[in-house]
């Protein structure tokens, strides 16, 4: 069930450590704060006889579940996003006399950083991408959009990695890259990527969801022969000593599904996740100097 804008703010208050009232809960908002309580993310806490509050106890833990199981890696854009969802009324009237009867989403695009200047075309002028932390470039006009042939296009799934990507810049030694970021999961950097021809790198979550994303999102849309997937140095470290055993017991269905064929990078890290049974989120290249 998607998650609407009411809940996802309710959600923003006690992720920033805030208490909440339970009846400040109501419809699909209450049946979502029922799955996120049994599934242990947030809590119930007694305030009198017939009062209980909810609380989140573990913020950190609320972002990963909000982006492993619903696909929302930042709860502000997510809410940012579902406030600019907008009726498309003259397509619908085609269709029924009520023009209020479908949505359409307007916004495409993704978001593009860099730690050193790449230059750039778009809607024909050109134009240079210059690093500054905490400002991010939108593409929007995508289709006009287009880089130098020997730059690297590198698709990065979590936000945080994406924000701090100038900390992770020794994974990256030898390559020119650009960092793109799906917004809200979607397809633009694909369709994007199909007009061009450069190279395309993913750095995900090493676990049997994060292996799916990519498969079915990247390498089956763009093509094998011009994407392939991140593995550092020392990852089989990282399993054994900080690898999480509930990344791979949430997702063991995704593993059979998982397409190996003509791909030793994804070969290499299943090994790592059926020798471990364990996965490894990427922020932990954030702030660890792995």
């Amino acid at each position: 069930m998607k998650i609407n804008s009411r809940f996802a703010k309710l959600l923003l208050v006690l992720h920033d450590g805030h208490v909440v009232n339970r009846g400040e809960f109501s419809g699909s908002a209450l049946e979502h704060l029922i799955r996120f309580i049994n599934d242990g993310i947030l809590e119930e806490l007694p305030a009198g006889a017939q009062r209980r509050k909810v609380r989140c106890p573990d913020a950190v833990n609320l972002i990963r579940y909000l982006q492993h199981k619903y696909d929302i890696p930042s709860l502000s854009e997510y809410i940012a996003f579902q406030e600019k969802e907008t009726v498309e009324r003259s397509e619908s009237v085609k269709a029924a006399s009520d023009s209020k009867n479908r949505k359409t989403r307007v916004f495409k695009g993704f978001l593009i950083n860099a730690y050193e200047e790449i230059p750039y075309e778009l809607n024909g002028e050109r134009l240079v991408l210059k690093h500054q932390p905490g400002i991010f470039s939108f593409v929007h006009d995508f289709e006009t959009f287009r880089i130098p042939p020997d730059v690297r296009v590198v698709g990065v799934e979590n936000h945080e990695n994406f924000k701090y990507i100038e900390r992770q810049r020794h994974l990256f030694e030898g390559m020119r890259p650009l960092f793109v970021w799906r917004f809200l999961n979607s397809n633009s950097i694909a369709e994007w990527l199909r007009g061009v021809s450069n190279q395309y790198l993913h750095f995900g979550d090493y676990d049997p969801k994060g292996l799916s994303i990519y498969i079915s999102e990247f390498r089956d849309k763009i093509g094998s022969d011009r994407c392939d997937f991140l593995v550092p140095n020392q990852l089989e470290s990282l399993f054994q000593n900080n690898g999480t055993s509930q990344a791979y017991d949430d997702q063991l269905q995704f593993l059979p599904k998982l397409r190996q064929e003509n791909c030793p990078a994804i070969q290499s890290v299943v090994k790592l996740i059926d020798k471990y049974k364990k996965g490894v989120a990427q922020e932990i290249y954030i702030d660890q100097g792995y």
